[in-house]
């Protein structure tokens, strides 16, 4: 089903969780409408397996939309990379804190009175 040649394309494409180059015989593509593709790709590296959207830039390239979190703007995403990784300690904290939460998710979140709209 790859007639118009995206997986050769998308061949070196960084897996969204580890980063390693995915090779072309682990990329399937799903479903190719011309202008959009649907892509599976498998990481050998890592085990994992990313459903990837595929836009047409121009007739002799694709972009595969593999951003690490496309749920946030670069500012935000550049000051989270320089976040200190949780630890064990951190997992710990937050179990304990959700054990005796009461509240609803939106409050928790930071919703109205809720803890982040304090910080």
């Amino acid at each position: 089903m790859d007639h118009r040649g995206r997986r050769a394309r998308l061949t070196g494409a960084d897996c969204t969780s580890c980063g390693a180059a995915i090779p072309g015989d682990r990329i399937a593509v799903l479903a190719d409408r011309g202008d959009i593709a649907f892509v599976e790709l498998h990481c050998a590296a890592c085990g994992s397996v990313t459903l990837s959207v595929v836009l047409a830039a121009d007739p002799e390239g694709v972009r595969l939309d593999t951003a690490t979190h496309p749920e946030l703007d670069p500012a935000t995403e550049a000051r989270l990379a320089g976040a200190p990784a949780l630890v064990e300690a951190d997992v710990t904290t937050m179990r304990r804190f959700l054990a005796g939460w009461t509240g609803d998710l939106r409050t928790l979140l930071g919703g109205p009175d809720g803890p982040a709209s304090h910080a």
